[in-house]
C-alpha cells in the first residue's frame, strides 16, 4: 500500500512536468506565429528596399523637396511602402530638408534591419541678374580716371554678389565694349557687356590768353561763360579769350541739349 502511494506521487509529478512542458510549447507557438512571418522576411535574402525616384536628387535653393518614399520588395514582389524615413546632415539627424540654404542631406529609409539611403543636394544654380544699364558717354579726359564698375549693379537670390569689370577702356575716342561679370558665393556667373563711348573733350591752353578747343561733331553748338554760368556767349570751335583771372566755363550742346562742359580756372 505504501509502495502504491509512492508510485502515484511519481506519476503525479511527471504529469505536472509534462503539462508545464506542453504549456511552454504552446506559448512559444503563439508567440512565433505572430513574429515568424516578418522575421523570416527580414532575414530573407530576397528582401530589399527600392527608392522611389532618383537616388541622387537636386533641389534648388528656395525650391520644394517632394518626398517620394521607398518600396519594400521580396523576391521581386512589392509587399509594402511603410518605411521609417529620417533625414541627416553629416550623420546628425535633422527634422526635415530645409531648402532655404545650400546643404547636402542623406534621406534614410528603414524597414526593420533593412536600410536604403537617398542623397539630396540643395544647391544654388540661379545666376545673378544684372540691372539694366545704358551706353555711357564720357570725354577722353574723363576716361583717364573713369571707374568702369561705376553704375553696374546686380542682384542674386543668395543676397551676395561680386561684380568685376575688365578695365580695357582707353582714352582715344571710340567705342569700348567692357565685359562685366557678376558672381555669387556658389560659383554661378553672369556676364554682360557695358558700352562706353569716349569722345573728344574740351581742351584749354593758357599763355596770357586762353585758347578753347571744342570737339568737332554734327550739330554741335559751342558756348562759354565768364560769370560763373549766369550767362553764356556763343562761339566758334576754337576760341581765344583775353582773360587774366577768374574762371571760364565752356559747354557743348547738341540740338540745344547739353553734351558736355568743362571749367578752367585762371590763377
Amino acid at each position: 500500500m505504501k509502495n502504491l502511494k509512492v508510485i502515484h506521487l511519481i506519476i503525479f509529478f511527471f504529469l505536472i512536468v509534462f503539462f508545464v512542458f506542453l504549456f511552454s510549447i504552446f506559448t512559444k507557438f503563439i508567440r512565433d506565429k505572430k513574429n515568424y512571418e516578418p522575421y523570416e522576411k527580414i532575414k530573407s535574402d530576397g528582401l530589399n528596399i527600392l527608392i522611389n525616384g532618383d537616388y541622387l536628387t537636386y533641389v534648388n535653393v528656395d525650391g520644394k523637396y517632394v518626398e517620394e518614399g521607398a518600396s519594400i520588395y521580396e523576391g521581386g514582389n512589392k509587399i509594402s511602402e511603410k518605411v521609417i524615413i529620417s533625414y541627416y546632415i553629416d550623420d546628425k539627424q535633422v527634422f526635415n530638408i530645409d531648402t532655404r540654404r545650400v546643404n547636402d542631406y542623406v534621406v534614410r529609409y528603414e524597414y526593420y534591419d533593412v536600410i536604403a539611403e537617398r542623397i539630396v543636394i540643395v544647391c544654388d544654380k540661379e545666376e545673378p541678374k544684372f540691372n539694366a544699364f545704358e551706353t555711357k558717354v564720357i570725354t577722353d579726359l574723363e576716361a583717364i580716371n573713369y571707374d568702369v564698375n561705376d553704375g553696374i549693379l546686380a542682384t542674386d537670390n543668395s543676397g551676395k554678389v561680386k561684380i568685376s569689370c575688365e578695365n580695357s577702356l582707353g582714352i582715344i575716342p571710340g567705342n569700348y565694349s567692357i565685359n562685366c561679370k557678376a558672381t555669387d558665393p556658389y560659383g554661378n556667373v553672369s556676364v554682360k557687356k557695358k558700352l562706353i563711348k569716349v569722345i573728344k573733350g574740351i581742351k584749354f591752353e593758357y599763355d596770357h590768353n586762353l585758347k578753347i578747343t571744342f570737339p568737332n561733331g554734327k550739330n554741335y553748338n559751342y558756348k562759354y561763360s565768364l560769370d560763373g554760368g549766369n550767362s553764356f556767349i556763343e562761339c566758334n570751335q576754337e576760341e581765344i579769350l583775353n582773360v587774366g583771372s577768374g574762371s571760364v566755363i565752356a559747354t557743348v550742346y547738341v540740338n540745344d541739349e547739353l553734351l558736355m562742359s568743362n571749367t578752367y580756372f585762371i590763377k
